[in-house]
């Protein structure tokens, strides 16, 4: 004979059911979560593939981010300071270019002067993005030669 589930023993089933739900959900969610913050990534870095091929290559100044210095591979924020126009991946580099003067200002690596990154001769030096900043194309090439 079958012994009848009293109320108790239904209730803790429930329960226990009821915490499964609630864990499988929370994990759906934090892999949905995590998928979605991938996918987003992958969209903003350019490729290697891409960023290979520009090697050794002035690039557009609005594709950098003159904080960081670093080819981003897509239009950045446009940021007017004194007349000239910088460009950054976001707010806190916005408010870097608007107050720190040393933001907007980079070492050409053939001449050692400083030189303006609104004005400089722009140049992708490695697979990992990094820019350099030249007085100008005559300086690049004779930076190449060294």
């Amino acid at each position: 004979m079958k012994k009848k589930k009293s109320n108790k023993d239904n209730s803790k089933t429930s329960t226990r059911n009821l915490v499964y739900a609630y864990l499988t959900i929370a994990a759906l969610l934090v892999t949905a979560t995590a998928l979605v913050y991938w996918v987003n990534y992958q969209q903003l870095k350019p490729s290697v593939s891409y960023i290979q091929d520009e090697i050794e290559r002035p690039v557009e100044p609005s594709l950098v981010c003159m904080v960081n210095d670093a080819f981003m591979g897509k239009p950045q924020i446009p940021v007017p300071v004194n007349g000239k126009t910088y460009y950054d991946c976001c707010e806190m580099c916005v408010d870097k270019l608007n107050n720190l003067e040393s933001a907007r200002i980079a070492i050409d690596p053939f001449s050692g002067n400083p030189v303006d990154k609104s004005e400089a001769y722009i140049v992708l030096m490695n697979p990992q993005g990094a820019v350099a900043y030249f007085e100008s194309e005559a300086n690049y090439n004779a930076f190449k030669k060294n």
